[in-house]
């Protein structure tokens, strides 16, 4: 332990982070806008804990070790500098630390080297800064912030609380979010160990730009212009709540939740168009749309990991829910699901075992020889989405989440097809494909239930004759 002369704390921090000085819940969570200064509070308050606690080490954590550096390792060190402290701590770079003479310190860790963060002996703080840590790291260093030499255990988040995909389906959401109407908040979590109660207190503090005595007003009159010229990062820079975070270099570049989503029901009267995509890593797939007219509406999807991850088992959802469905069924997906697969027996593929399983609705079908080009089809849904062709609409419907996500997130690869970036599954340790599934199940069918559509796209018509009166869609029945 150091004496210091530290200043009076509302001299060097914004009023609205005075409260959290003394926290010692054992999670500390600050989200909201950017600007707000939760990170600038938060390095000055380790950086105390570091001078003035007997014993303290500190993880700084981001997903890629690379990245800490510049972000909560610099913001330590210009803490350290301009409260004049620099003689009592050491700067290190290989490996990243920030020791100090009491010898408690700051070690820097990384998301990309697992290994790492296994190895760490008696941590008693960890700073996740700005990254939403895989559930996974979480695990893990939670685990190791156990150490009986500290004076306080406690794991600090400072996000901006974008995430990929719908957050209410994130880990880090569900876990410390959900069911909680206010923007701040503290709580008591209550697990039962060896037959005994254990408590654990969760503190959540939401700020926002305004927040910020410091910050010029050049800054908060361009975050403000936002609000007329860009909702969404009005929504991020300003208001600080959780959003789906928008992403550059998408493959269906023209798609947009506003426009192309909305709710959609199941009509008995209409046929189900039932799509398939059949990996099975993370997940084996398939779409399910009716179409009126030149409308097509997504009503749901199927998405089912292991250890239901086969085709049986994706037909068997189907029954159960469309158990009474008279109005006929129409199969599309993948051609490769046409070839015999080790999974099946011999004279089978997946085209057989869903007929077989569906047969109580009579379906047919409609698979081509061959999957259409990635390029061609991706731009002609792309017009699809932006403005139509010669009428045909497409309706995605809101629960569909992983098509939504599908849509938002996969990027375009730099020939034009899809790229699809694989990451490792945590609980098996193969790679597999994050996105792409349900958009190419939905592109099988979206070409070839709409071929007169797709056809005059590709060979640039700019008109298409259309009919009127009964037979107006042969997909409308």
């Amino acid at each position: 332990m150091i004496n210091v002369r530290w200043p009076r704390w509302i001299r060097i921090i914004n009023l609205a982070f005075v409260c959290l000085v003394g926290c010692l819940d054992r999670f500390l969570i600050l989200y909201g806008s950017r600007g707000s200064s939760k990170s600038d509070f938060v390095a000055k308050l380790l950086v105390f804990r570091c001078l003035t606690h007997k014993y303290f080490k500190c993880i700084l954590y981001r997903k890629k070790y690379n990245t800490i550096q510049e972000s909560s390792y610099e913001n330590i060190k210009q803490t350290i500098i301009s409260l004049g402290l620099q003689e009592l701590f050491t700067f290190r770079t290989s490996p990243l630390q920030i020791i100090c003479i009491n010898g408690n310190k700051f070690i820097a860790r990384g998301g990309d080297d697992p290994a790492s963060l296994k190895s760490i002996k008696d941590p008693t703080c960890v700073w996740y800064e700005e990254d939403i840590p895989n559930e996974e790291d979480f695990a893990t260093i939670s685990l190791t912030i156990r150490s009986i030499k500290a004076d306080v255990l406690q794991e600090v988040f400072t996000i901006n609380p974008e995430v990929e995909g719908d957050f209410t389906d994130n880990w880090f959401w569900k876990r410390f979010f959900e069911g909680k109407q206010e923007t701040s908040y503290r709580s008591t979590m209550a697990v039962t160990v060896e037959g005994r109660l254990v408590e654990y207190s969760v503190r959540v503090h939401h700020s926002t730009y305004t927040d910020n005595r410091w910050l010029p007003d050049q800054v908060k009159a361009q975050i403000e212009s936002y609000k007329h010229t860009n909702p969404y990062k009005y929504g991020v820079y300003a208001k600080g709540l959780w959003t789906i975070k928008e992403t550059g270099g998408n493959f269906y570049k023209l798609f947009s939740r506003d426009k192309n989503t909305g709710p959609t029901k199941y009509t008995a009267a209409l046929a189900l168009h039932i799509t398939f995509d059949f990996n099975v890593v993370p997940y084996m797939t398939a779409c399910i749309w009716q179409i009126i007219g030149k409308e097509a509406l997504q009503i749901a999807e199927i998405c089912l990991p292991t250890p239901n991850n086969r085709t049986e088992s994706v037909c068997r959802e189907i029954i159960r829910m469309f158990p009474g469905h008279t109005a006929g069924m129409f199969i599309y997906g993948d051609p490769n699901g046409m070839k015999e697969d080790t999974r099946s027996e011999k004279g089978q593929n997946d085209y057989t075992i869903i007929l077989k399983e569906l047969k109580q609705f009579k379906p047919a079908l409609r698979v081509a020889k061959s999957a259409p080009s990635v390029v061609m089809r991706g731009n002609f849904i792309n017009t699809v989405f932006a403005t139509g062709y010669n009428g045909l609409n497409l309706v995605i419907g809101a629960e569909c989440k992983k098509t939504i996500t599908d849509y938002m997130f996969l990027k375009e690869d730099s020939d034009g097809t899809k790229a699809k970036t694989k990451e490792k599954d945590t609980q098996t340790g193969r790679p597999y494909e994050k996105y792409g599934h349900t958009s190419d199940a939905n592109d099988y069918f979206i070409c070839y239930a709409f071929a007169d559509e797709f056809s005059s796209y590709q060979r640039g018509d700019k008109k298409v004759k259309v009919t009127t009166g009964k037979n107006t869609s042969k997909n409308n029945y």
